[in-house]
């Protein structure tokens, strides 16, 4: 019985050892395939970057890349409105039957590409919709994703992103220099580090966070990366937070935000839970704002900033006076209007000895000619002189080893840099003293505000009309064009006031010639009951 026993030991610990072997060897192909995963060269084709990837990565199942279609089982229905379903027992069953599965690949995973002229290497949208993205596989999206070198567009819908999977994400879009648009909708983090798509590496200009659970905490760091100059994307032109969880003080926050932010246009909160605080502090962005002590503390120094830099292109700038002529400037012109004298004598003389013939008449014309020709010369020298005065004012003269200042152009270029970057700040823009505080006349770049569905009452509708009202005294319209600046479209309907409320129908009275969609439903009712 021992003996058999210590048999039977001997097996399992061979069997163990074999297993270990196995595992062994599974690690070592795992990292061989890894290894060549990161050496794979793209060629921005995306299905056959993605297909080889996830081959080499080792993925049992990998979902298909297939040409988007915008209205998914339109091509099922045929004459008179029929679906195909209702015939599928008339045809055979193998026909049937690939009916039925080619509908069923909808729910599938897949990565939906839209391309230009059928080109694969021309893929200009890539929309991920409905499975989990892990980070074996968004390690595959990080190869290939900046290889498509007409990416426009991402759209990763409900894909369980993670905070980790998120960081990875993010780096991926530095490198898709071409990317316009970016929406992430149904993707809910813990630590909501949405602020950090708002920055300056990343080059969307349309930012979709619809659905993602976003609180006032989130909407604090959304606003904080709107303000800040430095380090914002300036090229942020639209941006959507509806359906989320901000309440007056994410909308304090954002509208912090747009105090000094001058790039957004278009803003989306429509269903959240924004209420009339929120709403009158979105107001007052708009008309005319009172700056905070550190907000003045800043401007002053932009201000002082601001004249240091002029006054540094004023002292380069500025000509030398008279009195600090160079002397051999003036040499030079005393003998170039020598040369001209002596220049036109020469001529007089030669044209009297070669056209000397008797009569008055003509010596009288060659007088005349000659006395011409010795005006047009002593100009001529005269300008030059000119010319070398005006070069002599600037104080250039011979160049020593001391004056080694840089070409005019080049600190103009300079000081163009330094006041450009200054001009920027809304902190520069003319602004008003009154009551011992410094007013500013608040944000005309944004044109489209979006607040439905929200918890807006009539105290929140007076601060939008007397945002609106100043809007109106105050700007007008660009020359030529029936455009105004400011606030075109106001949204705030659906809201805690019914819809004939007087301070609403103001409202929609004084946007009516203002907002173009208004505008033309306008001119549409007017033209019918005409």
């Amino acid at each position: 019985m021992e003996k058999e026993s210590g048999i039977i030991r001997k097996a399992k610990m061979g069997k163990k050892s074999e297993r270990s072997a196995k595992d062994k060897l599974s690690i070592v192909n795992n990292e061989e395939e890894a290894k060549s995963a990161d050496d794979y060269q793209c060629t921005g084709n995306l299905e056959q970057d993605f297909t080889e990837l996830c081959n080499l990565v080792g993925f049992m199942e990998i979902p298909r890349v297939i040409i988007r279609e915008r209205t998914p089982l339109a091509s099922n229905l045929e004459k008179g409105g029929r679906d195909e379903s209702d015939s599928v027992s008339e045809k055979d069953p193998q026909e049937a039957l690939s009916i039925v599965l080619e509908k069923f690949t909808y729910f599938k995973p897949s990565i939906q590409v839209d391309t230009e002229n059928d080109d694969p290497k021309s893929a200009r949208e890539v929309y991920i919709r409905g499975w989990k993205i892990d980070e074996r596989m968004l390690g595959v999206l990080t190869k290939c994703l900046p290889a498509l070198s007409n990416l426009q567009e991402i759209r990763l819908w409900n894909v369980a992103l993670t905070d980790a999977t998120f960081g990875m994400f993010i780096g991926i879009l530095p490198r898709c220099t071409h990317l316009k648009t970016l929406v992430l909708d149904g993707n809910p983090l813990e630590q909501q580090p949405y602020h950090k798509l708002i920055t300056e590496d990343v080059t969307a200009s349309h930012l979709v966070l619809r659905n993602n659970k976003i609180d006032d905490e989130g909407a604090k760091l959304i606003g904080q990366a709107l303000s800040n100059l430095k380090l914002g994307h300036k090229s942020l032109v639209s941006l959507n937070l509806s359906y989320n969880h901000i309440g007056n003080e994410g909308a304090g926050s954002i509208a912090e935000g747009l105090r000094r932010n001058r790039s957004l246009l278009w803003l989306d909160l429509s269903h959240n839970r924004i209420k009339d605080e929120g709403a009158t502090k979105l107001a007052e962005v708009l008309g005319h704002f009172s700056l905070t002590h550190k907000e003045v503390v800043e401007q002053r120094q932009l201000l002082m900033a601001k004249e240091q830099v002029s006054t540094k292109t004023f002292d380069t700038k500025t000509d030398r006076p008279q009195s600090h002529q160079s002397s051999t400037g003036v040499e030079k012109g005393s003998q170039l209007l020598k040369q001209g004298r002596s220049a036109s004598n020469k001529k007089y003389k030669e044209t009297s000895k070669k056209d000397e013939k008797p009569g008055t008449m003509q010596s009288g014309a060659m007088t005349s000619q000659s006395g011409q020709s010795k005006k047009e010369d002593l100009k001529g020298a005269k300008k030059q002189l000119s010319n070398i005065d005006q070069k002599t004012v600037r104080g250039r003269g011979p160049k020593s080893a001391r004056d080694k200042r840089p070409p005019a152009a080049e600190t103009e270029n300079l000081t163009f840099q330094a006041t450009d970057t200054t001009l920027q700040d809304p902190l520069l823009e003319p602004a008003e003293h009154r009551d011992g505080q410094v007013f500013m006349p608040g944000n005309k770049v944004l044109i489209s505000l979006n607040l439905t569905r929200n918890q807006i009452t009539e105290q929140g509708l007076k601060a939008f009309l007397m945002a609106i009202e100043t809007q109106t005294q105050e700007t007008k319209q660009f020359p030529g064009t029936k455009i105004h600046i400011g606030l075109l479209r106001l949204a705030i309907s659906k809201n805690n006031f019914p819809e004939n409320n007087e301070t609403f129908l103001k409202i929609q009275e004084l946007m009516m010639p203002r907002d173009p969609l208004l505008k033309t439903i306008f001119q549409e009712d007017h033209a019918a009951t005409s």
